[in-house]
């Protein structure tokens, strides 16, 4: 979120009154004010451009945390769960590549086999080793992530006063 700009809006009129880069790396608003206090506090919120299911959303006041962050975590956790998946698929391939190379030098477990066989084969072998597991539940893991912060996202946009 470092990189966007983000429009702090008025949220009686809809107008800009403030812009701000979002929070830093560690997630923490560094324009924080008096007593920790966020500069946004009382007001509507959004990236330019943001998607209208989620944004603006409303900052009550007193405030003390970004609440930017909830919709970039979501986006990360889909990002690492999608690279668990590559990884997971990665690794099958690999696996049917090692089958059909036995197969190939006369391993008798694969030899008689067919190729649509020895590619099922590679599949059960690859599901049950102990990488695949890992990466299946890294991946449902950051699935269930990304799906909690976006029902908090969703949560707090239902809060948030229709945009002017």
């Amino acid at each position: 979120m470092t990189m966007r700009t983000v429009e702090i809006r008025d949220p009686s009129t809809g107008e800009i009154t403030d812009r701000c880069h979002g929070p830093g790396p560690d997630g923490a608003c560094p324009r924080t004010g008096r007593h920790g206090v966020v500069p946004c506090a009382g007001r509507l919120i959004g990236p330019r451009g943001g998607d209208p299911r989620y944004w603006p959303v409303e900052v009550p006041r007193g405030c003390r945390q970004c609440r930017l962050t909830w919709n970039d975590q979501a986006a990360a956790c889909l990002r690492a769960a999608e690279r668990c998946r590559a990884e997971w698929e990665t690794g099958l391939a690999l696996e049917i590549a090692h089958v059909r190379e036995r197969a190939a030098l006369g391993d008798p477990r694969f030899r008689d086999m067919s190729i649509r066989q020895q590619r099922v084969t590679a599949l059960w072998r690859w599901r049950l080793s102990g990488p695949a597991q890992g990466l299946r539940h890294a991946e449902q893991k950051e699935r269930d992530r990304s799906r909690l912060y976006l029902a908090l996202a969703e949560q707090q946009r239902a809060g948030s006063p229709p945009p002017p």
